[in-house]
């Protein structure tokens, strides 16, 4: 196929290198001209591991093109953008080079006019969500006074380390395509075919928030290191090294055994149980005693705080309002597989139900029924056996999945999908979001907009 790579930076000539590896005639596009003379005279701009073997066997192959005539985008069945997205003010990012990009494509298009063959447009830089429709969709839809048909134009991030570019573009640990059009993202699987990796299809703006989120996650590892790091300075005979050290050696961080930290980086209520509200608590009390402090430490027990109240939030706004509602709410236990109640996030939100005025039901198919009325008790919260379980599921008019027990995911598919009166169905935990559900059934996740479905009913 016929690809054009707007933009040889380091992402741009990782993605083009790789695209002409995989047997594509590409054609690269950039503005800058003595780049351009450097990449035709295959000598890299910049310094990447084995980009200089890759480019000269690129120019090699005749299907490699340099210039700097955007016209030459036009001969080209798809076009990938990777130009620079800078920091600009107020923490935004600077879109000059993008809009320069989508300016130019627009040109392209409208001095063609027609018989254009572009079957796709993808943009690889990174930018917030909606700045792919708002910026490159607009510039497209716009071509020619709108008497084209519109180019499909989708978002595919880039998960690119400097250092070892290529390496990380010949083996991918997934490819991400935001894309509202399923041939856009068949698109995509004939650009990177031949390479074995995960696909994940998704809409734009979440494949964009994926790649910024996907950065943000690390960024703030490393400032919670760093956070760590000031407060063992302030313990005599404590090494930061040496606690990240043992730190690194849970399962979980390893991926062995079954465990991963991936189990941590899912939405939900909030976190309870015997050990991490209280060690979180006490460790942030321990920094906040010393001039360093710890703000990251700080904000993640807020926010765990907030969660619950939060999503109660959510739930009294899509029922418009929560008086005299009959909520019911499923899981007791802090997790599945106990039935310890303490500290539970569960707890919290029948009470923070039950101050709003709703009449709140909670079941949990293994916790003791008496603990759970005596935590309960001051609330007017009524807890349900699991006898009563269904004919509490029929006469609620809201029912939040709190604690992921293996029984509900066995029932509630059934349930959902049979119900016949209108039910609110509040997800914690988001694993149901694919289920089929009667169309009287509307669905709220966290992270998410509620949902009615229509498929059935």
């Amino acid at each position: 196929m016929k690809v054009g790579v707007m933009g040889a930076g380091r992402v741009g000539l990782a993605s083009a290198l790789v695209l002409c590896e995989l047997g594509h005639d590409v054609t690269v596009f950039d503005v800058d001209p003595s780049r351009v003379r450097m990449l035709r005279a295959a000598a890299p701009p910049f310094f990447e591991p084995d980009a200089a073997a890759s480019l000269q066997e690129a120019t090699r192959s005749r299907r490699w093109t340099v210039t700097d005539r955007a016209d030459a985008l036009a001969r080209c069945r798809s076009v990938l953008i990777a130009v620079p997205t800078p920091a600009g003010p107020g923490g935004q990012y600077d879109l000059a080079a993008l809009r320069a990009a989508a300016d130019a494509l627009r040109g392209v298009q409208a001095r063609t006019n027609r018989g254009l063959g572009w079957e796709g447009v993808f943009l690889r830089s990174t930018v917030l969500p909606g700045t792919t429709e708002g910026v490159l969709g607009t510039a497209l839809a716009d071509a020619a006074g709108g008497s084209l048909p519109p180019v499909p134009i989708g978002y595919l991030p880039e998960f690119l380390r400097e250092g070892s570019m290529l390496a990380d573009a010949r083996r991918p640990d997934r490819i991400v395509v935001g894309a509202a059009d399923a041939g856009l993202r068949a698109l995509a699987r004939v650009l990177f075919a031949g390479i074995d990796t995960t696909w994940f299809d998704t809409g734009i703006r979440t494949a964009e928030l994926i790649k910024v989120a996907n950065n943000a996650l690390f960024s703030t590892c490393v400032s919670f290191a760093n956070d760590i790091a000031r407060l063992a300075e302030t313990i005599d005979g404590v090494d930061a090294v040496e606690v990240f050290e043992g730190i690194h050696l849970d399962r979980r961080l390893q991926g062995s055994a079954g465990a991963s930290i991936a189990e941590y980086l899912r939405p939900g209520p909030g976190f309870g149980g015997t050990c991490l509200p209280k060690d979180l608590a006490a460790l942030a009390a321990l920094a906040g005693a010393r001039p360093e402090g710890a703000p990251i430490l700080d904000a993640a027990l807020r926010i765990n705080r907030m969660q619950p109240t939060w999503f109660v939030e959510r739930i009294a706004e899509a029922l418009g309002g929560l008086a005299d509602r009959r909520v019911l709410v499923l899981g007791l236990a802090f997790k599945p597989g106990t039935d310890d109640l303490r500290e539970s996030v569960a707890l919290t939100l029948c009470r923070e139900l039950a101050r709003r005025g709703a009449a709140v039901r909670a079941h949990d198919p293994w916790a003791e029924p008496g603990a759970a009325r005596a935590l309960l008790a001051s609330s007017g919260v009524v807890v349900v056996e699991n006898g009563a379980f269904r004919d509490a599921f029929a006469s609620a008019e809201a029912a939040i999945l709190v604690t992921p027990w293996p029984v509900y995911a066995r029932t509630l598919p059934e349930l959902l999908a049979m119900r016949s009166a209108p039910l609110l169905f509040a997800d914690a935990r988001g694993i149901f979001r694919n289920v089929t559900r009667a169309r009287c059934v509307t669905y709220l996740g966290i992270g998410a907009r509620p949902v009615r479905d229509e498929r059935v009913g």
